[in-house]
């Protein structure tokens, strides 16, 4: 089937409309991967993961691209399309931002936002920018590391991947070469890696689904190994998850080896960062990223929601006379107290929504800045209420989550808040993830 792609949608495929020589089928939309707005392209319809035909959309599979865009380019991995990491390296970079862009003003106007600022865009580095991999392993019938396929649980071994740091790269490398020497335990089926590349240091966790003394002995002999080929590696841990229904994001920690956190530095300040704390991934872009959250911003008060380590909090107490920095995640508020001991600032260890009906019931004074950077669920509508309630001055909302933050947007500007400012963030280069950072005023 022939079709025209008319728009790149959140999650980067292309969008396209079966044409009316189709007959009963015309005008069924056709998401269809690894496409660019206004390509002509051959296509396969993919049958419905749910049994039978939706009425009203389906998937594509690309045979051929008949028409290229202006937009189109060489991807840089040779894993591309397969490897469920990237979905975006098939379009230049400029493309890229521009899709994001079209897909945030868009977002925002189904919501029902209108007039809204104009959409700027603050970019690094393209390629070679995470400071994070995750990297699942297979062990039988050979040993394979790689990331999953496209919508689907399969391993796809990698022998590159274009988007990390070359220090994690090398990681990589090494972590093939030890795997195929038998030297990492089967019991190992994931491996996460964090790095700062400028000291440069290494952390890294491994996941398993086990726990007996010969797994922790054998995780023990691969981390020295590993460190022996790659002495920026500081430090490791072993952690085990549930199985079935058991499965949970807290795992048990089996061995902690050697230190379990490393300072990252961004701009002028250095932070501590421990092994499974929240931390931004892209390692070109952090500076800038800060200043376009805090640049300018002084008052009395200034509160951190989903401080995080406080990437934000430490650069606001430079111009706040006090800040109230709120995390509920153990290893990060650890982290918090320690990057913001001394300083004018609290830290409070409890969730965003609890603290701000704290904030209501004690009759606290409105604070002049509150900026919140919540994971991709958003503020959602009681912390929305909440927070208008507490009326700051100043909010800035990033967010990696366009339909939410668009959902969470709407209802603050109905509560009296005017939209000022508009930046997307590219923090996530070759995908379709955005990071937004919106400023509203009373």
């Amino acid at each position: 089937m022939k079709l025209a792609i008319e728009k790149i949608i959140y999650g980067g495929q292309g969008l396209a409309r079966i044409p009316e020589s189709e007959g009963t089928q015309a005008g069924k939309r056709i998401f269809v991967p690894f496409t660019l707005p206004g390509e002509q392209v051959s296509v396969d319809l993919l049958p419905s993961t749910h049994g039978q035909s939706h009425r009203r959309h389906a998937s594509g599979h690309l045979l051929h691209v008949e028409k290229a865009s202006p937009l189109r380019a060489q991807p840089a991995c040779p894993h591309f399309t397969r490897c469920g990491g990237c979905h975006l390296q098939h379009a230049t970079y400029v493309g890229q931002v521009e899709i994001k862009r079209s897909v945030l003003r868009e977002t925002l106007e189904r919501a029902g936002l209108q007039h809204l600022p104009e959409i700027s865009a603050l970019c690094g580095d393209p390629l070679a920018y995470r400071n994070r991999m995750r990297l699942h392993l297979q062990a039988q019938p050979n040993f394979a590391i790689g990331y999953r396929e496209q919508h689907a649980h399969i391993l796809v071994p990698i022998a590159q991947c274009s988007i990390v740091t070359p220090l994690l790269e090398r990681c990589l490398d090494t972590l093939r070469a030890l795997g195929e020497a038998g030297a990492i335990s089967e019991g190992i089926h994931e491996i996460e890696l964090f790095a700062n590349p400028n000291t440069p240091t290494i952390l890294l966790r491994a996941f398993t689904l086990q726990d007996d003394p010969l797994l922790r002995a054998h995780s023990e002999t691969f981390f020295t190994a590993l460190a022996a080929q790659v002495p920026e590696l500081a430090g490791a841990t072993l952690l085990q998850r549930g199985t079935g229904r058991n499965v949970s994001p807290e795992a048990q920690t089996l061995l902690r080896w050697k230190t379990q956190s490393l300072h990252y530095r961004v701009g002028a300040y250095s932070y501590r960062i421990s092994l499974g704390a929240f931390f931004q991934v892209n390692a070109s872009l952090l500076a800038a990223f800060v200043t376009l959250v805090t640049e300018g911003e002084r008052g009395q008060q200034a509160w951190d929601l989903y401080s995080g380590v406080g990437l934000f909090a430490r650069v606001l107490t430079e111009s706040f006379s006090h800040v109230t920095a709120v995390e509920i995640a153990p290893a990060a508020v650890e982290d918090l107290r320690h990057n913001l001991a001394g300083l004018p600032a609290t830290v409070v260890a409890t969730t965003t929504e609890s603290f701000l009906q704290h904030a209501l019931d004690e009759r606290r004074v409105s604070p002049d800045l509150a900026i919140l950077d919540p994971p991709r669920a958003g503020l959602g509508m009681k912390g929305v209420n909440l927070l208008a309630r507490c009326r700051p001055r100043r909010i800035v909302y990033v967010s990696c989550d366009p339909v939410t933050l668009s959902r969470d947007l709407k209802a603050l500007i109905e509560s009296g808040y005017r939209l000022d400012r508009l930046h997307i963030v590219d923090m996530f280069p070759q995908t379709y993830h955005q990071e937004t950072v919106a400023t509203l005023v009373r």
